[in-house]
C-alpha cells in the first residue's frame, strides 16, 4: 500500500485538480456557447464577456485561494518526487508535465485573456475570437487536470496490484519453505530409526 507520505502528497495532487476542475466548469456555461453552439450569437458572447469581466476583477482573496491551491498540487509533485521510484518518475513525472502544460496555458492564454477582457485589446483578433481562446483554453486546461486526475488513479491502481502480486508471491514462498521443511524432516525420521 502506499506510505503516508506518499498518500499525503497524493492528496494534494488530487485535491487540487479536483478543485481546478470545478473552477472550470463554473465557466462551462459560457464556453459551451460560445465554442459549440453553431452560430453563437452577438448576446452569448456578451455574457460571456460580462462573466469574464466578473472574474477578472474578483477581490485578491479570491485569486489568492486560487494561487494557493496550485501551489499546493506543485507541492505534492515536489513530495512524491523527491526521491522517486520508478512508479513515481513515470506516473507523477507524467502527471507534472500536464500539470505545468495546463499551468503554462492558464498563464499565457487565460490570464492575458482577462487582462484583454478589461482594457479590451485584443491584439491581433477581434473580440469573439478572443473569448473563444478563453473558451478553448480552459477546455485544454480541463483535459491536461483530467490527464493528471487519471494517471494518479492508475499509478495508485499498479501500486495495490504490484502489493497484491507481492503478497501472493510471498505466501507461496512461504508455503514452500514449509514443505521442504516438512519433506526434510520426514526423510530425516526414517534415517534416525535405522540408525537404532
Amino acid at each position: 500500500m502506499p506510505t503516508s507520505s506518499r498518500s499525503f502528497s497524493t492528496s494534494l495532487i488530487l485535491c487540487s485538480s479536483s478543485f481546478l476542475l470545478g473552477v472550470l466548469f463554473v465557466n462551462w456555461t459560457y464556453d459551451h456557447k460560445t465554442l459549440w453552439t453553431p452560430n453563437p450569437t452577438a448576446e452569448v458572447f456578451a455574457l460571456a464577456k460580462q462573466h469574464y469581466t466578473l472574474l477578472a476583477t474578483e477581490p485578491v482573496i479570491i485569486q489568492h485561494v486560487f494561487h494557493t491551491v496550485v501551489g499546493l498540487g506543485l507541492l505534492g509533485f515536489v513530495i512524491k518526487l523527491y526521491k522517486p521510484s520508478e512508479s513515481n518518475k513515470l506516473f507523477d513525472g507524467g502527471s507534472l508535465v500536464l500539470f505545468m502544460a495546463g499551468l503554462i496555458v492558464y498563464l499565457t492564454n487565460v490570464r492575458r485573456g482577462f487582462y484583454s477582457v478589461l482594457d479590451g485589446d485584443w491584439g491581433d483578433v477581434d473580440e469573439h475570437t478572443g473569448i473563444n481562446v478563453i473558451a478553448a483554453s480552459q477546455v485544454i486546461i480541463a483535459f491536461t487536470l483530467l490527464g493528471v486526475l487519471g494517471l494518479q488513479v492508475g499509478q495508485y491502481y499498479a501500486e495495490v496490484q504490484d502489493d497484491r502480486e507481492q503478497a501472493e508471491f510471498e505466501r507461496e514462498q512461504r508455503e514452500l519453505r514449509q514443505r521442504r521443511h516438512q519433506e526434510g524432516d520426514m526423510r530425516t525420521a526414517p534415517e534416525g530409526k535405522k540408525d537404532k
